[in-house]
């Protein structure tokens, strides 16, 4: 992969990731104290996945890939967990 495809790649992903946050607020909205306190650890890895987008290097990369996997595994257990009753 090229610098070009790699940046374009890079810019995708951190796409998917603000997406993905997107879609976790909403979800958050809904989740239990515990689910919102990890979303506080979580939210601001976008702001460094931002940077990593930046530096198009394989380390960066790899490290894209973590931070979409790891916000689709929080997604998914929001949607998964839900508390039962009013939030």
């Amino acid at each position: 992969m090229n610098e070009r495809q790699m940046r374009d790649w890079m810019n995708e992903n951190l796409g998917r990731l603000k997406t993905l946050r997107d879609e976790i607020r909403v979800d958050i909205h809904l989740a239990g104290m515990e689910a919102r306190d990890k979303w506080k650890e979580l939210e601001p890895v976008v702001r460094d996945a931002e940077k990593l987008a930046e530096e198009v290097t394989d380390v960066s990369q790899r490290a894209m890939e973590e931070l979409v996997e790891k916000f689709r595994g929080f997604r998914e257990s929001l949607r998964h967990h839900r508390p039962s009753g009013p939030v």
